[in-house]
């Protein structure tokens, strides 16, 4: 017989427990949920596709994504949760310009572990953030915390899809109801028959509704590529230097002006210590090793290693309008001359725009 059942009524008390601890929304639903199903299916498809690009984790982690029991053996249900970030746009994805999720929704996750253990003695449990592969924006959908938009993104009703997801595996079996069993449908069904996400993206990186071909997408070249990216999207890439808002800034769900009203101020996600970093290109183009882990250091632009964040420093200051400063010129003009082949690319490639001649 199985002891480890968790019920509606405790689900209930945790709901309200992880408000207290931060987390904005919390549902629960089982591994064997049918609805899972398409989920795995896409996420075959894109990796037979390449799609992954240099995200060659996805493909080292796609039977542990199939079948998370693999991290967890007892594992039967999936807690999973929402945190809300905010903030003004910029160069640096919205995300990203608070302190590193990673660490604060895993404490957040850790106290509602302790809360989990209370209710169901017993059970055994695993925090999963982002580097746990979980089918999350799924899990999310099929435990009700909202649907998937047409951008891939999980929108939630009240809070937009400027949200991050965490989850809790655990062995305590939920014997609720279920909740949606046609992610696909529901979501593009809340969206109707707007594609304000699809056509506003500067490098047209979506294929249709929900099919985004990472490999032309800023947050993606700016983040995870490490090589030298094409003038084609490099032209497109605008500013941005870490990431991009815009398919999130252009749908409808997000622009509630009382989004910040419905948050307790315990979800929202804080700035990183240090306050937030200055998004301006141009010293980054020539910073050193010591200064730049400072300058990531808690927030999630770490995943980007120096070399890339020069990379993408040239590429905004070549897009940027108007002409280059003495100074801008200086620093460009002798990163022609640097050892790492992409960041002199980069560089030259920022002079040819304004119209300067190589050194």
């Amino acid at each position: 017989m199985d002891e480890h059942l968790l019920d509606e009524a405790a689900l209930a008390r945790l709901v309200d427990r992880a408000a207290a601890f931060g987390l904005a929304r919390l549902g629960v639903v089982r591994l064997d949920h049918p609805g899972f199903a398409e989920p795995r299916a896409a996420l075959d498809r894109y990796l037979a596709e390449g799609r992954q690009g240099e995200m060659d984790f996805l493909a080292r982690t796609a039977e542990i994504r199939r079948d998370p029991r693999q991290m967890l053996p007892d594992a039967a249900s999936l807690l999973i949760a929402a945190v809300p970030y905010g903030g003004p746009g910029g160069r640096i994805a919205r995300y990203a310009r608070a302190t590193d999720y990673h660490t604060e929704i895993h404490h957040r996750l850790r106290r509602l572990e302790h809360a989990l253990h209370a209710e169901v003695p017993g059970c055994t449990s695993l925090i999963c953030v982002d580097t746990k592969p979980i089918l999350e924006r799924s899990a999310a959908a099929l435990a009700g915390l909202g649907f998937i938009g047409k951008h891939g993104c999980v929108i939630a009703p009240g809070l937009g899809s400027y949200i991050l997801l965490g989850g809790l595996l655990t062995s305590a079996r939920w014997c609720g109801p279920d909740a949606l069993p046609d992610l696909r449908r529901a979501g593009w069904d809340a969206c109707g028959s707007c594609t304000r996400c699809l056509d506003a993206c500067p490098t047209g990186a979506f294929d249709g509704p929900g099919t985004l071909d990472p490999r032309r997408c800023i947050s993606y070249l700016t983040i995870e590529h490490r090589g030298p990216i094409p003038d084609e999207l490099a032209d497109a890439m605008g500013e941005r230097i870490a990431g991009c808002d815009v398919c999130q800034e252009v749908c409808p769900y997000n622009a509630g002006g009382d989004r910040e009203r419905r948050v307790p101020a315990a979800a929202w996600l804080g700035p990183p210590l240090r306050g937030t970093r200055d998004d301006d290109p141009l010293p980054l183009v020539d910073i050193g090793s010591s200064t730049y882990r400072a300058w990531v250091k808690g927030t999630p632009v770490r995943r980007i290693p120096r070399r890339s964040m020069r990379r993408n420093a040239l590429i905004a200051i070549g897009n940027a309008s108007g002409p280059l400063s003495a100074a801008a010129q200086a620093r460009v003009q002798s990163a022609c001359n640097d050892s790492d082949p992409q960041v002199a690319s980069a560089a030259r490639r920022a002079l040819t725009r304004k119209g300067r001649p190589e050194p």
